[in-house]
């Protein structure tokens, strides 16, 4: 995938190009020894010098090889022309350096004559960095693995390990004028094998681990080679450096993952020639000038406050003489990471001065803060070149021993976005020096109300607070008064510029010193050294008890000693000072919690047992505390009170800091009648009290407690009475069944001499009712019809759902079926009753009873031939379109005293006539034809009702004459029109 083209982006200066060509020769003279990208740069304490590259103290240090074999598949022969082949790849022709065999090491060194000493290893006298002018580099061939298990531990030389173990090397000595002295490189013997690939796999850890011990650091150009976005072509692996941190792994041979492994790239070839420079003039037998036919481009990345921005990757890539924009390779050609030279480690104040080796690394020279040195950049072919300059975080993945540029325990996201600017024109020689700001980086060092060490500022009032440590080595200080018996959790978490929490910007550590400790003190109370030890993102957390009262000092610093515009943070100190009040009866209850750094969620526990939080504020907590019970106990204590972030893990614990009063025994309700109670009938429920000791559980036997009625009238049981004493048994309680003797609110009382208790209930006559629905039948005389008499069943004590009913025939022509049916949820039953043939004004009547005695009766009864009657329910009168349809009509069959009646036979006749037209002036009205006719009967239902559908036409304009009869009496009429 080829790189967006950036032709738009490119900032074009032309008074800065012309500046720049002007002072190129002046530049050409004076080529400085200084590049980026060192493996270790000097500084004091350690170190003589200060801001150099360390290098070795000759150009032509020598390599002196092991006289035994390698392997049983690599004797000694075949492994001194695999060493040969590693070393001689940085012997070029633009670097002072010549990297040749010096002879034979005066031993094969093996576990029979190295071991392992008090201060190290142990090797013959020969390979011991006090024979560093004699012989420099030692290539130990560790046949059997023994020397590389000595160095890594037992079963380091495993094969299974050798993608990482096939090579060891170790820079035994360097000098604190900035020399190193000598070397030692171990080839693990069980890492060869048959296979050629093995030895070749060899051979290529073997060329980097050389390129390590000459002084060389890892390097990130074209690292989307490493990381496979964008996918890389194959130009940029050709332009990815041998010196990259982490290998592909691709197969079981990393080498085959690289094309032309053995070739060092034009960023290896800057790097060697910032360690080992040729200036203008200078080049020996066999070497050429390190700047000709190439540019050396150095200069600043600064934020808009002036401070230089350390760990930015710089990259560039060239632009061919006479060629558009879209001519610019597709590449980078050489790196450097801004501040290279500068201090890797200042230390802080909470761990104090790094008397570490890192910490005698860099400079402490302000103007190497920010410098980056792009050392040779080979010329495209011409006069001369352009170069563009690109910038781009280094990967979080460097780290350790794995770091790119000066930031080595955790990389540094830049601040603002990455530039690319244009620069030129360059001729050989060249060395341009370009200071640039990065665009909306952050623009603020503002730390007036940090507070310092001699003079603290206040902690917030709500315990939260931001701030900046902005300025190298810049730390901030605050103060607070804690009590005794108290713990409190101290949170630092970076942020970005945005203000979002992340750990690729400060790495906050966190001291606590008392007020009274000597000012330059390592903390005197607790810190927390190690940053990011907290479970959010970005957070460092200190967690700290305080037995006596004390005035605090607290620090907050950058783990590395750095400081920078943006290195933001927010700081916490979450923290319990008192409560109110602070002692609660045995049962607990409500308390206010105050301190600082509290919000919503923190969790309040007493004792370990969960407190019931109802609000919280950054200075308050209102809870409900657990009974003594609950804490397990059953004598007055004194409980330790703790509030908790859960999702920080940030506590606070006031120690000894509630009391529960002693307990004492309480009677309390256990059962009682409620609800509405059946007057003069016992109730289900008993009315009972129980008496515990104060530890909540214990039962206290033989309490005199007396039941009384102190509204309405009752019978207790127990006695026989309406006012009883019962004792409590062995399980502490006392019970009597409760029969109510008024009507309305009965409130109950029992009293005894730990407390009393109230229950209260509504006493009502039980009522229990059966109603018939609809309690007559109309039929029509002679007819047997089936109809369903529904029974309403209620009670006012209980739901009737599923009460049996019985029917039964009493008199007449009437049966029914099922005989037993239950009451449904909505408390009705009902069955199928079938009555008739019965004469006019016969009756029949049939009954349903619940509760075998509580019963409703139905009656059937005849209706004479001459008392029917028909009436329109729906349908009558309609009118509608030709297309339209006529709906059913609906009519009802009644008596003369509008009572609906079954089982009634209606005669329907119907005739379909075509519409009829209007009439002329003059002459007779046209007749409309009849279209259609019919006759037909039907019945009517339990209700009376039945249904006609109109005879019609579809789509044609006519009337429907409908006419129905019934008995001797009932007769309706209906035209029903489709017009045009």
């Amino acid at each position: 995938m080829a790189r967006p083209d950036t032709s738009l982006r490119i900032q074009f200066n032309a008074w800065l190009q012309t500046v720049l060509f002007v002072l190129f020769c002046w530049f050409a003279t004076a080529a400085t020894a200084l590049a980026g990208g060192p493996r270790w740069v000097t500084g004091p304490p350690y170190f003589t010098t200060s801001g150099a590259p360390v290098v070795w103290y000759t150009n032509q240090p020598l390599y002196f090889t092991d006289p035994g074999d390698l392997s049983s598949t690599v004797n000694h022969a075949a492994a001194d022309a695999l060493v040969a082949a590693a070393a001689a790849v940085w012997t070029v022709p633009t670097a002072t350096l010549v990297l040749s065999q010096g002879g034979a090491l005066n031993e094969h060194v093996s576990g029979a004559n190295a071991f392992l000493g008090s201060n190290g290893p142990i090797f013959p006298a020969d390979v011991q960095s006090s024979n560093y002018l004699a012989k420099q580099i030692a290539v130990i061939y560790d046949s059997d693995g023994s020397i590389t298990d000595l160095l890594l531990g037992n079963g380091a030389s495993d094969p299974s390990g050798c993608l990482q173990n096939g090579v060891t090397e170790s820079v035994d000595s360097i000098v604190p004028a900035g020399f190193i002295q000598h070397a030692i490189l171990i080839l693990n013997g069980r890492c060869t094998g048959a296979a050629p690939e093995q030895q070749m796999q060899l051979q290529y850890q073997l060329m980097r681990a050389f390129g390590r011990v000459l002084g060389l650091g890892w390097s990130q150009t074209n690292d989307n080679v490493f990381t496979d976005s964008p996918q890389p072509t194959f130009d940029q692996a050709m332009f990815w450096p041998v010196m990259h941190p982490i290998d592909i792994i691709c197969g079981p041979y990393t080498y085959q993952c690289m094309p032309q492994p053995f070739t060092l790239r034009p960023d290896d070839l800057s790097a060697l020639a910032q360690l080992y420079f040729i200036d203008q003039g200078q080049a020996g037998a066999g070497k050429m000038d390190s700047l000709l036919n190439a540019n050396l481009f150095d200069g600043h990345v600064i934020f808009p406050t002036g401070e230089g921005m350390q760990g930015v990757n710089v990259v560039v890539r060239r632009w061919a003489q006479f060629t558009l924009p879209s001519a610019i390779e597709d590449r980078y050609t050489v790196s450097s990471v801004s501040g290279a030279l500068f201090r890797q480690s200042n230390g802080n104040p909470v761990s104090g001065p790094d008397s570490s080796f890192a910490g005698s690394q860099g400079s402490q020279n302000s103007s190497d803060e920010g410098y980056y040195l792009l050392d040779r950049i080979p010329m495209l072919p011409g006069t001369y070149q352009q170069l563009v300059i690109e910038t781009e975080p280094v990967n979080p993945l460097y780290t350790g021993q794995y770091a790119v540029g000066p930031y080595v325990a955790n990389t540094v996201a830049p601040s603002g976005s990455d530039p690319v600017t244009a620069y030129g024109i360059f001729g050989s020689y060249a060395q341009p020096f370009v200071d640039f700001v990065t665009n909306d980086a952050a623009a603020s060092c503002n730390t007036t109300t940090d507070g310092t060490e001699a003079t603290p500022a206040a902690v917030a009032s709500q315990g939260w607070w931001s701030g900046l440590l902005c300025g190298y080595g810049h730390s901030a200080w605050s103060s607070l008064s804690v009590k005794a018996n108290r713990s409190a959790t101290f949170e630092v978490t970076a942020e970005d510029e945005q203000g979002f929490a992340t750990s690729a910007k400060a790495m906050p550590v966190i001291g606590i010193w008392n007020a009274t400790d000597v000012l330059g003190s390592l903390p005197g109370v607790a810190g927390a050294g190690e940053a990011f030890n907290g479970e959010a993102n970005g957070m460092t957390t200190l967690t700290t008890t305080f037995t006596q009262p004390n005035q605090l000092r607290i620090g907050i610093a950058d783990q590395r000693g750095d400081g920078r515009p943006d290195f933001n943070y927010e700081a916490r100190v979450l923290y319990a000072d008192s409560l109110s009040p602070a002692t609660v009866s045995a049962a607990g209850g409500t308390i206010t919690i105050s301190g600082m750094g509290f919000r919503t969620g923190n969790a309040v526990t007493v004792n370990g047992v969960a407190a019931t939080v109802s609000s919280w504020t950054a200075n308050t907590i209102v809870a409900t505390v657990p009974s003594i019970h609950a804490l397990g106990s059953s004598t007055a204590l004194v409980a330790d009170v703790a509030v908790t972030d859960l999702s920080t893990g940030g506590t606070t614990v006031m120690t000894q800091s509630l009391s529960y009063a002693a307990p004492v025994p309480v009677l309390s309700l256990v059962s009682a009648p409620s609800g509405l109670v059946q007057l003069s009938q016992p109730a289900a429920t008993p009315f009972a009290v129980k008496v515990l000791n104060g530890d909540g559980a214990t039962p206290v036997v033989g309490e005199a407690v007396t039941f009384t009625a102190t509204n309405g009238s009752v019978q207790f049981s127990a006695c026989g009475t309406a006012s009883c004493t019962v004792s409590t048994g062995a399980n502490g309680i006392a019970s009597t069944v409760v029969t109510p003797m008024s009507a309305g609110g009965i409130t109950l009382q029992a009293t005894g001499v730990d407390g009393t208790a109230i229950a209260s209930f509504t006493a009502a006559t039980r009522v229990q009712t059966a109603t018939a629905i609809q309690a007559v039948e109309y039929i029509v005389e002679g007819a047997t019809v089936e109809w369903s008499p529904q029974l309403s069943v209620t009670d006012n004590f209980a739901s009737t759902a599923g009460l049996p009913v019985a029917w039964q025939a009493i008199s007449g022509a009437v049966s029914v079926s099922p005989a037993s049916s239950q009451v449904n949820s909505q408390e009705m039953a009902q069955t199928v009753a079938t009555a008739g043939p019965l004469t006019a004004g016969g009756q029949a009547v049939l009954s349903g009873c619940a509760w075998t005695n509580t019963c409703a009766s139905f009656t059937t009864q005849g209706v004479d031939l001459a008392d029917l009657r028909l009436i329109a329910v729906s349908g009558a009168g309609q009118i509608v379109s030709a297309s339209g349809s006529l709906a059913s009509v609906v009519l009802q069959v009644t008596d003369t005293a509008s009572h609906p009646v079954a089982g009634a036979v209606v005669q329907i006749y119907q005739t379909v006539d075509a519409w009829e037209a209007a009439c002329p002036d003059r002459g007779r009205c046209p007749i409309a034809p009849v279209l259609a006719s019919s006759q037909s009967s039907a019945v009517s239902d339990a209700n009376g009702f039945l249904t006609v559908a109109p005879q019609q036409t579809s789509s044609i304009a006519e009337t429907t004459n409908l006419v129905a009869a019934t008995g001797t009496q009932g007769f309706i009429s209906l035209a029903l029109q489709k017009q045009p």
